[in-house]
C-alpha cells in the first residue's frame, strides 16, 4: 500500500529456471534480463522464479543471459535487473517499434538510477526500486536511538522531496531534520561538515551526489571520528563502517517482482512504481560497540518494525 507521502516521493522521481523455449513474441511470455549473471541478480532471480512457479501463473517465465537482450521478436513483458539491463531495454523500445509499448518492470535499482535512464516512462514502464520508505528510516532511528533528536542528510539538488517527506517523518517521531544540499560532488566535505556540526546521527541515502563509493567511505571515516553513528541503506556501507543498515535484500526484492507481476503481462493492469515492501537491518557490531551504542538484536529490530507497518 502506497501512502499519501511516498506518492509524493514517486511522482517527483517521475516457470522455468534458465528456460531453454524459444522466445515467442508477446502472447504471455515474460522475459528477464539480468545486468549481471551471479551476486544480487542470481539471488533476486532464484527468488522471482520461485514465487512465479508458486502463484500458479500461466504464461513461460523466460530467463535471458546477462546482458543479451535477443535481436529479435519481444515478449510480453520484461522484467530488468539492474541498471546496465534497464539501460539496454530503453534503448530498445527507442529504437523498435514493436518494442514501444512492451510492459518493463525494472528491479535492483534505485529510484534517483531509473529516472536517470527513464525520464518520462510511459504507464506501461514501471519499477520497484530499492529505496526504503522514509518512515521507516526514521522509525529505525527513533527506536534505536531514544536520546538523539538531530538527524543530518546530505541531499542532492534535485532532493527537495525527499527533504520534504523526510523533515515531515522526523518530525512526527520527535526529531529534528538536518538536511544539507550537496549542490556538486566537489561540495560534498564542505556539506558533512556542517551536517555532522549539528547532528547526533547521520542518514545516508542513494542519492548520485554523495554515491560514489569513495566518497562514501571518507564519509564514514569523518563521522565515526567524531563519533556519529552512520544509518546507511546497503550492507556494504554497514561492512564499511556505517552502524546500521536499512535494505531490501535481494531475494525479498525477487518476491516483490513476482506479486507486482500477478496480471503480467497485460499492460493495462501493469502495477505503478513503489518503493520496496521488504527489508532487513544490519548492524556492524565492532562500530556500535565503539561508539557505546546499545543496538537491539536487527532480526529482533526489524521484526517490531515489520509488525507496526502491518506485518509486511
Amino acid at each position: 500500500m502506497i501512502n499519501r507521502r511516498q506518492s509524493l516521493l514517486l511522482a517527483a522521481g517521475a516457470a522455468l529456471a534458465g528456460a531453454t523455449l524459444p522466445l515467442r513474441a508477446a502472447g504471455d511470455s515474460v522475459w528477464v534480463l539480468p545486468s549481471d549473471a551471479g551476486g544480487a541478480h542470481a539471488e533476486a532471480l532464484s527468488a522471482l522464479q520461485v514465487a512465479w512457479r508458486q502463484s500458479g501463473r500461466r504464461g513461460d517465465l523466460i530467463v535471458l543471459e546477462s546482458g543479451q537482450l535477443p535481436a529479435e521478436g519481444h515478449p510480453g513483458a520484461v522484467v530488468t535487473l539492474g541498471s546496465s539491463a534497464l539501460r539496454q531495454v530503453h534503448s530498445r523500445a527507442e529504437a523498435q517499434a514493436d518494442w514501444a509499448r512492451v510492459p518493463v518492470l525494472a528491479a535492483l535499482i534505485p529510484r534517483e538510477a531509473f529516472t536517470a535512464i527513464w525520464r518520462r516512462p510511459p504507464a506501461w514502464v514501471s519499477a520497484v526500486y530499492l529505496d526504503q520508505p522514509p518512515e521507516r528510516y526514521m522509525e529505525l532511528i527513533r527506536r534505536v536511538f531514544p536520546k538523539s533528536t538531530r538527524v543530518g542528510v546530505l541531499l542532492g539538488p534535485d532532493g527537495q522531496a525527499m527533504r520534504q517527506v523526510l523533515a515531515e517523518e522526523a518530525s512526527e517521531r520527535g526529531l529534528q531534520l538536518t538536511p544539507v544540499t550537496v549542490g556538486h560532488p566537489d561540495m560534498l566535505y564542505a556539506a558533512l561538515r556542517t551536517a555532522l556540526a549539528d547532528s547526533d546521527v547521520l542518514l545516508v541515502l542513494p542519492d548520485s551526489t554523495v554515491a560514489d563509493a569513495g566518497a562514501l567511505q571518507r564519509v564514514l571515516i569523518a563521522a565515526y571520528r567524531q563519533r556519529i553513528p552512520v544509518i546507511a541503506y546497503s550492507p556494504a556501507l554497514v561492512r564499511s563502517g556505517a552502524a546500521l543498515g536499512l535494505y531490501a535484500s535481494p531475494a525479498q526484492v525477487g518476491r516483490q517482482v513476482a506479486s507486482m507481476l500477478k496480471h503480467a503481462p497485460q499492460a493495462a493492469n501493469w502495477p505503478a512504481s513503489r518503493l520496496a515492501d521488504g527489508f532487513m537491518i544490519a548492524a556492524n557490531e565492532q562500530v556500535c560497540r565503539s561508539l557505546g551504542l546499545d543496538v537491539p538484536e536487527p532480526v529482533a529490530l526489524a521484526e517490531l518494525i515489520r509488525r507496526q507497518e502491518g506485518g509486511r
